[in-house]
């Protein structure tokens, strides 16, 4: 299941590529050919992408790949939970502990990782001052390694959050330059990290480095 939209999504290009590997690799699957069926819904309407998950599931399909919004990826995912056909996902999702996603499999890597990396990379690069820039709350989460740093490393960390009521980065760009805050990591979507990355050197600085990690599909 897709996503709706007039462009095809990195997610649906990277499954087509998947799937078109094996079919022409014949000692991975021998004397099998793997087809698919993709339907675009409005992501946003777990209805609809209910619907469409029956329809396929009607059909045979051995198991169902998205769509990538929670909105209707949950609703997926609980028909997928009820007849027991697994369900693959690409985006992030934070599993509470008592998860019962028996037949669910995420190829985003969890938030753990994600954040010991970016801890790694900061001490990789011998960081003693790191700003960070969070989109929504997801973004703490994801960074909680780095965030508790300061009590177990001599890093000096300055949290910040991207405007809720506007897309121009410009006036926390500018306000951060001021302070001089040069070495800054980004939890954002991939498309405000090419906003931000977009803006000229006077608003960004050039004093440092700067690192946008876009942690997000959307």
């Amino acid at each position: 299941t897709e996503g709706a939209g007039p462009l095809v999504s990195a997610e649906e290009l990277a499954f087509k590529f998947a799937v078109n590997n094996i079919n022409r690799n014949r000692t991975l699957l021998p004397n099998t050919t793997l087809t698919y069926d993709i339907q675009r819904i409005n992501i946003y309407d777990s209805f609809e992408a209910s619907r469409k998950a029956c329809d396929q599931l009607s059909l045979g399909v051995v198991a169902i790949f998205g769509p990538s919004h929670s909105a209707s990826s949950n609703a997926v995912q609980s028909i997928c939970n009820a007849l027991e056909v697994p369900h693959i996902q690409v985006r992030w999702k934070h599993h509470p502990m008592d998860n019962r996603d028996t037949f669910y499999t995420n190829l985003y890597p969890d938030y753990f990782s994600l954040s010991y990396a970016i801890l790694d990379l900061v001490q990789y690069l011998k960081w003693k001052t790191a700003t960070v820039v969070y989109d929504d709350s997801t973004g703490l989460i994801r960074l909680q390694e780095l965030i508790m740093a300061p009590s177990r490393y001599n890093i000096r960390l300055k949290i910040r959050q991207l405007p809720l009521d506007s897309q121009d980065t410009r006036p926390l760009l500018k306000e951060m330059k001021r302070g001089r805050e040069f070495r800054i990591i980004f939890d954002c979507s991939h498309q405000m990290a090419a906003q931000v990355l977009k803006q000229p050197p006077c608003t960004r600085g050039s004093g440092g480095s700067a690192v946008a990690c876009a942690t997000r599909s959307g």
